[in-house]
């Protein structure tokens, strides 16, 4: 059964740059090296220091993999010390989708 989940985080003012470029360097290792995680986009809040991941994973052995990826770890290392809030996960039950 297909697991989607949302991140949120809050970053320090004078980091958005540089978060989002890790973001996308690990946007991008996600797509190279993981096939079961089926949908993953970032969003960052219009002149906010927000950021939103939204992501769907096959299974949740998908997300657990997902998890343990050693992109995973190298993001973690980049990104945290420029949260002023650490990101906080929400799983979400699909109600209606227009996705074919």
């Amino acid at each position: 059964m297909k697991k989607h989940m949302l991140a949120i985080y809050r970053i320090k003012e004078d980091r958005v740059d540089e978060v989002k470029e890790a973001v996308s360097d690990f946007v991008d290792a996600v797509k190279r090296n993981e096939p079961a995680t089926l949908f993953y986009e970032a969003y960052h809040g219009q002149g906010d220091v927000s950021f939103f991941h939204i992501m769907t994973f096959e299974d949740d052995e998908a997300e657990e993999a997902h998890r343990t990826t050693p992109h995973m770890a190298v993001f973690v290392q980049k990104l945290y010390p420029h949260c002023e809030e650490e990101p906080g996960f929400v799983e979400l039950e699909l109600v209606r989708s227009n996705v074919r």
